[in-house]
């Protein structure tokens, strides 16, 4: 699954992120349950939107911005070039240590991968989840058919909904935040 976004389409997220940046990118960072020391995951991380807010709170931990794309790891580097904690990581199939991280987010991602892809995906993230950490994600709410498949995924290997809520995105539209809990 190669994809690699167009000049206008990186374009168009720096200027989203200029923009919009508190209200869509750092509302979501700011409901991630984070207290500074935490190994965290951005999976599908872009340009490292979320990123930039996440690496803010976790001064004492390490963010992993991993993406599929190497224009996108490229431009994640350029916008958080000013922070230290971070590692970046260029895959298709996340091949992560099991027991890893503290929490992995998703951010507007989930619902671009195939069905097929993410029977694959998710366990691979889940297992890349310390006992008792989250996992974090945000879709949009029109995509009910890729939100049934990763609510029924993370059944399927034990998390736990801890939060959930419907919030409406500037521009984007309504969608669903969740925080699930791994026993």
């Amino acid at each position: 699954m190669k994809y690699e976004p167009a000049c206008l389409e990186i374009f168009l997220t720096r200027l989203a992120f200029l923009l919009f940046g508190k209200s869509v990118y750092k509302t979501f960072a700011d409901r991630l349950p984070l207290e500074g020391g935490e190994k965290v995951l951005d999976f599908g991380c872009g340009m490292g939107t979320v990123a930039y807010y996440v690496a803010k709170k976790i001064p004492h931990g390490q963010l992993t911005c991993l993406d599929i794309s190497r224009r996108w790891l490229n431009a994640c580097r350029k916008t958080l070039h000013s922070f230290r904690n971070i590692i970046y990581m260029h895959c298709e199939f996340p091949e992560l240590e099991n027991e890893s991280f503290d929490a992995a987010y998703c951010h507007f991602v989930l619902h671009d991968i195939p069905e097929r892809e993410l029977e694959r995906i998710i366990p691979a993230l889940i297992k890349s989840i310390k006992p008792h950490g989250l996992f974090i994600f945000r879709e949009p709410l029109n995509d009910t058919e890729n939100i049934s498949v990763i609510k029924r995924l993370t059944g399927q290997n034990n998390l736990i909904l801890k939060n959930s809520r419907i919030t409406d995105i500037p521009v984007m539209g309504n969608a669903l935040e969740s925080i699930y809990y791994k026993q």
